[in-house]
């Protein structure tokens, strides 16, 4: 049997799938650890939302395991928040600091 595509269903924007979703914000948590692993004298050549900032300093006082695993993760909710074009400039601002070799390195 063949299936006909109307115009209609061209213009109907598709959600992104619930793998694109959790990759995006695995992304993001990514790119928060290694910002998190930077100097605050670092974070403050970037773009950075206070809030995030505001997490990022109390990260050095976390120092169990889990504790901070759940940081990171907190870290990343913060960043899923953000915008794609605030998470862009994030991103360019790290490859200006780090390099554009050892930004590939990373898995941002």
């Amino acid at each position: 049997m063949k299936q006909s595509n109307s115009p209609d269903e061209f213009l109907i924007p598709e959600k992104p799938s619930k793998s694109e979703i959790k990759r995006r914000l695995e992304a993001r948590q990514y790119l928060a650890e290694e910002i998190s692993k930077m100097t605050p004298d670092k974070w403050k050549q970037m773009p950075l939302p206070e809030r995030l900032l505001d997490a990022l300093k109390e990260t050095p006082q976390v120092r169990s395991h889990g504790g901070i695993r759940r940081h990171i993760q907190f870290l990343g909710k913060i960043m899923g928040a953000l915008s794609e074009e605030e998470v862009h400039d994030i991103k360019q601002a790290l490859i200006g600091i780090v390099g554009a070799k050892k930004a590939s390195k990373m898995k941002i």
